[in-house]
């Protein structure tokens, strides 16, 4: 009688009531499914866009690289000497595309100081007994008067020896230190975070952090200047950037050249472009040493003889490019090999 009056009043049997509550499921059911597929879906649409937006960036920027290829294909044709007023070096405007900008430059990477010259030893580098112009390479002296040419970071010629030993065990292979300064795989495995010498090329400017005596604040002055090319290169005197300049001085002299000589000699270059190496004689803010600057061995221009510290010819080239779509950017660098083959690219780098 009680459930015939709940009937009448209106209150559901057990089977309404369960069908009620299992359609409220079912309901709520559905409603989380399509809150999943409506997310999945959107965020299938974001993959879906920015890898489209990806495509476009690369697309882009390789076809900057491609075209930095083309225009030193081009120059090394018709040109057997490098230097800033060739089309290459020129700064362009950045380039309208249908999504935005692009923008590409291209960089004598013989401009700057490879890391990987301080591989080149001289007749005496195993010999304490001489003295450090003796013993030192022109290669290994240029990188020990950069370390003192930063106003704002004084440094010792016995400190710049100091590191200079230490980057020379970082790359070469054997386990003899090359001088008081040095450091090998015995010296840092004894360090808090051990680890052993590389015992090979310098891949990147950030290994610097690692070696002995390097402080963060010497490699952030050193970063701009510096680079870590496959093999050893000559400098490039028609290319390399002013404050490389200081490197240059008489074979004796470990000290760089004064600030007031290096910006003289920059002007000079301005309105000059050096056909040979001998050439550095003949500026006037080097008499009286140009004739004692160790050129090379062969007194040839060969960017390809690794004995030589200073050539008027480069083959490695940087392609810093640039794609701006929308109000997103992407950057790329591409290290460019040019020789008697054409131009290739050996390595690229992509950043967000």
């Amino acid at each position: 009688m009680m459930r015939a009056r709940m009937c009448q009043q209106g209150f559901p049997t057990d089977s309404r009531g369960s069908a009620l509550i299992l359609a409220l499921l079912i309901a709520g059911l559905v409603a989380v499914l399509a809150v999943q597929l409506g997310q999945a879906f959107v965020l299938q649409a974001n993959r879906t866009e920015n890898g489209l937006l990806q495509t476009r960036f690369s697309a882009y920027l390789q076809g900057a690289e491609t075209l930095a290829a083309q225009v030193l294909a081009a120059d090394g044709a018709d040109s057997q000497i490098d230097h800033l007023q060739e089309s290459w070096a020129t700064q362009l405007p950045p380039f309208p595309t249908d999504d935005g900008w692009l923008e590409v430059r291209l960089v004598d990477a013989q401009g700057l100081y490879n890391l990987n010259n301080l591989s080149v030893t001289g007749a005496y580098h195993d010999d304490l007994s001489v003295s450090p112009a003796q013993r030192f390479s022109e290669q290994q002296k240029q990188f020990i008067r950069l370390l003192q040419s930063f106003p704002d970071y004084p440094m010792s010629e016995a400190e710049a020896i100091e590191i200079t030993e230490a980057i020379i065990d970082w790359i070469d292979t054997n386990d003899q230190p090359a001088g008081p300064g040095g450091a090998e795989s015995l010296y840092y495995s004894a360090e808090s975070l051990a680890l052993n010498a590389a015992n090979q090329f310098v891949a990147d400017v950030s290994e610097l952090a690692l070696v002995r005596h390097m402080t963060p604040a010497l490699l952030m002055r050193l970063q701009p200047l510096v680079t870590a090319l496959p093999m050893p290169t000559a400098l490039n005197i028609n290319t390399a950037v002013p404050e490389i300049l200081s490197v240059i001085n008489a074979a004796q002299d470990l000290a760089p050249l004064p600030a007031e000589s290096v910006s003289a000699m920059a002007q000079y270059r301005a309105q000059t472009v050096f056909a040979d190496t001998a050439e550095l004689a003949t500026v006037p803010v080097l008499q009286g040493i140009g004739d004692n600057i160790a050129l090379n061995e062969s007194q040839g221009n060969d960017a390809t003889d690794q004995s030589q510290p200073y050539s008027v010819t480069s083959q490695y080239f940087v392609v810093h490019a640039s794609a701006t779509i929308g109000e997103r950017t992407r950057f790329m660098e591409a290290l460019l090999f040019r020789d008697e083959n054409g131009v290739r690219t050996l390595t690229r780098n992509f950043v967000l």
